[in-house]
C-alpha cells in the first residue's frame, strides 16, 4: 500500500512516500480503507522524535492518527451487532498514537474506537474532526469541568483544536473569550466567541480577570504562567502542550491539567450528533494529496493554519 512514513526521526525531509505492506488486523480490529486522513501537530512532533524513547513505535512508522474511510475487513472476535459495524460502513476514528498511523491507504484499528462518519460531512471534512474535536471536548469537560455560565479563555482559538473548543464551549453555555491574531478575528467570532483578544497587540493577562477556565491549545510564550494571573481562585488551567509546576498552580490556588487526548467512540459520537444538528461546523485550512504529505506537515508546523489540514488519499471518493 502507499503510505507516508519515516525510517528515522527528524525534520520534514525524513517523511517518505512509498510502499509498505498492508496491515494485518487482529481479532478485535477492523481494517479501514482510508479515504482521507487528518493532519495534527502531534504528527510532526512524533516525526521529530517526541516519543522516540517511549517504546511505543517501531520503524518504519506511518504517521497521522485521524482517518475517515470504509470498513473492508472485520476481525473474528468483533461483535458486529453490539458495535453496529458491517463491511463497507463509512466510518471515522482517532486511532491510538502509540500504534501505526493513518497516512496510508489502509489502517488497522480496534473496532470499539470506530464511529459512523457524519452523513452531513464529506470524508475529507470528517477526517478533520476526531483528534482535534476530542481534544477540545475532553479538555473542556473531563479536565476543565466546564459548566453553563462559566467564563472560559481559549488560547489559539483559530487553530484545529481551538476552533472546535470555541464552538463546544459556546454550546455548553459558557462565556467564551478567544485569543488569536487580528486577521482571524472575524473567523473566531463567527465560531461563537463572545470576546476577542489580539494576542499580537494586547497582553491578555492585562485585559482579563475572574476567568473560571483557561484552555491552552498552544504552547510556548509563557502561556501557562501568564494564564494563572487571569484565573479565579479555584479555577482550572488545562494545557494541550506545556507543563506547569504543581507548586506554581498551588500558589495561585488553581487546578492544572496537562491533558492527553484519548481515542473514544462515545465522545466522538456526541460530537457527531452536534455536527449532524449543524451546531458544530468544520473549517478546512487546506487539503493535500498523499504524495504531498511532507508539505502538509510543514503547513501544520508553521502554526499558520486556520482550521484543519487534511490529506485526501482517495480523491475519487467524495462523500
Amino acid at each position: 500500500m502507499q503510505a507516508a512514513y519515516i525510517n528515522a526521526y527528524g525534520t520534514a525531509q525524513k517523511l517518505i512516500l512509498g510502499e509498505l505492506d498492508k496491515p494485518t488486523i487482529g481479532p478485535s480490529q477492523v481494517l479501514i480503507k482510508v479515504v482521507a486522513a487528518g493532519v495534527n501537530p502531534v504528527d510532526f512532533h512524533v516525526r521529530n522524535g517526541m516519543l522516540q524513547e517511549s517504546g511505543y513505535h517501531s520503524l518504519p512508522l506511518v504517521v497521522g492518527w485521524d482517518a475517515a474511510g470504509h470498513i473492508v475487513e472485520i476481525g473474528a472476535e468483533v461483535d458486529q451487532q453490539a458495535l453496529s459495524l458491517k463491511l463497507d460502513d463509512a466510518v471515522y476514528v482517532h486511532s491510538p498514537i502509540n500504534q501505526q498511523g493513518a497516512d496510508a491507504e489502509y489502517l488497522a484499528v480496534d473496532a470499539h474506537l470506530v464511529a459512523p462518519k457524519p452523513t452531513s460531512l464529506s470524508f475529507v471534512e470528517s477526517a478533520a474532526v476526531p483528534l482535534a474535536a476530542l481534544t477540545a471536548w475532553q479538555g473542556l469537560f473531563n479536565d476543565g469541568l466546564l459548566t453553563k455560565g462559566q467564563r472560559v479563555l481559549i488560547h489559539n482559538a483559530s487553530g484545529g483544536v481551538g476552533s472546535f473548543a470555541v464552538q463546544i464551549a459556546k454550546i455548553a453555555g459558557a462565556h467564551v473569550i478567544a485569543t488569536a491574531s487580528s486577521k482571524k478575528e472575524q473567523f473566531v467570532r463567527d465560531l461563537g466567541a463572545d470576546e476577542f483578544i489580539d494576542y499580537t497587540k494586547v497582553e491578555f493577562e492585562d485585559a482579563l480577570d475572574a476567568v473560571d477556565l483557561v484552555f491552552a491549545a498552544v504552547g510556548g510564550n509563557d502561556i501557562l504562567p501568564r494564564s494563572l494571573r487571569v484565573l479565579k481562585a479555584g479555577g482550572r488551567l488545562v494545557s494541550t502542550f506545556d507543563e506547569l509546576s504543581a507548586e506554581l498552580a498551588k500558589e495561585f490556588k488553581v487546578t492544572f491539567s496537562r491533558m492527553m487526548v484519548q481515542p473514544q467512540k462515545e465522545d466522538l459520537q456526541k460530537i457527531s450528533d452536534l455536527i449532524e444538528q449543524q451546531k458544530i461546523s468544520v473549517t478546512l485550512d487546506s487539503v493535500y494529496p498523499l504524495e504531498h504529505a511532507q508539505q502538509a506537515l510543514e503547513r501544520s508546523e508553521s502554526a499558520r493554519a486556520v482550521g484543519k489540514i487534511v490529506l485526501n488519499i482517495e480523491p475519487s471518493i467524495v462523500r
